[in-house]
């Protein structure tokens, strides 16, 4: 905070430490944070709560993603898991919920999941991500399915998404091959529309 930024994430998705703790098909603690639903979300809860005491509960958000098996990490029933999860850090007050909907950069569909129960438990701002395009988040943002959407690789490939998404332009696609390239190619290189 002190350098300028508005919050803090607390990445607790795509098989990251604190996701480690959650998933059960990587945690198998059998002290207090293993085992039980409530036991495997105490670590995530803390660090939050730790968060948000130092620096705001409106200016700490967290990132979720219940069925990405990214980095190998599973779990047996993520439903009443993220149900937990999303009930507490409502009542943690914290600002927003970001939630990976399906595979972290793969489908969105990849395992059964009620994303509209996480919506209804966590009742501050909901942040939608995944695959989403105009369409699909205007529909879920008219059906109250979520408050806010990321468009992260449509950012990097159209630098100037908002204006495409406002006059209907087509989206450039990324080159997979030098996304993340440590270079301009494929990172600072795409073209801005001219109209």
């Amino acid at each position: 905070m002190a350098a300028g930024f508005d919050g803090v994430e607390i990445h607790g998705a795509n098989g990251y430490l604190l996701e480690q703790f959650i998933k059960d098909g990587a945690n198998q603690r059998t002290d207090a944070y293993g085992g039980t639903i409530e036991n495997r979300a105490r670590l995530l809860l803390e660090v939050v709560a730790a968060v948000a005491a130092e620096i705001g509960a409106d200016r700490t958000g967290v990132r979720i993603s219940p069925v990405s098996p990214a980095n190998g990490i599973s779990s047996s029933d993520p439903q009443p898991q993220y149900d937990y999860i999303a009930g507490q850090l409502s009542a943690l007050g914290i600002v927003y919920l970001h939630v990976v909907e399906g595979a972290t950069g793969g489908p969105r569909d990849v395992a059964p999941f009620d994303y509209d129960a996480l919506r209804r438990r966590f009742r501050q701002t909901y942040l939608a991500n995944n695959g989403y395009d105009l369409e699909l988040a205007t529909a879920r943002l008219n059906e109250g399915k979520a408050d806010l959407f990321a468009f992260g690789r449509a950012f990097i490939s159209n630098p100037d998404l908002v204006k495409r998404l406002k006059t209907g332009a087509p989206l450039a696609q990324p080159d997979f091959a030098t996304l993340y390239g440590g270079g301009a190619a494929g990172y600072t290189d795409y073209p801005s529309i001219t109209a």
